[in-house]
């Protein structure tokens, strides 16, 4: 493994990590809470999770920064069709649900785009890397 991917792993693993354990513990501290708490402590709950996806954002534009030439057009080739791709699904659900079609709730389509994003990213790098074998 070489020194650019052990300096990602040893950034975006402890990110990861703590957004499962922030994203846990926010949520049952809101569960808690409830309705009542004050807006101002149900938004820190409720954005708390973001600090370390941050972190993972960050990681990986260091990795990109440090890739070689081959290592980066993949990585921009998967990023690019995973952007693309996940902008036509969530289109296309936006078309079915104002056709009444299907019924979407906002807040779970919000947060949902983010992870297809990801999911998506990762299997676009898959066959961006077999590509260029």
């Amino acid at each position: 493994m070489r020194s650019v991917h052990r300096k990602y792993l040893k950034t975006f693993i402890p990110a990861m990590l703590a957004y499962v354990l922030v994203l846990f513990g926010s949520i049952m501290i809101s569960k808690k809470v409830g309705i009542e708490a004050s807006i101002y402590l149900r938004a820190l709950l409720s954005l708390a999770p973001v600090i370390p996806i941050i972190f993972v954002c960050g990681a990986l534009v260091r990795f990109l920064r440090d890739s070689d030439e081959l290592e980066r057009k993949i990585e921009l080739e998967a990023i690019a069709i995973s952007g693309l791709f996940t902008g036509v699904i969530f289109l296309c659900l936006g078309f079915l649900a104002s056709s009444k079609i299907i019924y979407l709730d906002g807040a779970a389509v919000a947060i949902w785009v983010f992870p297809t994003l990801f999911g998506l990213y990762g299997l676009a790098k898959c066959f961006a890397s077999w590509r260029y074998r």
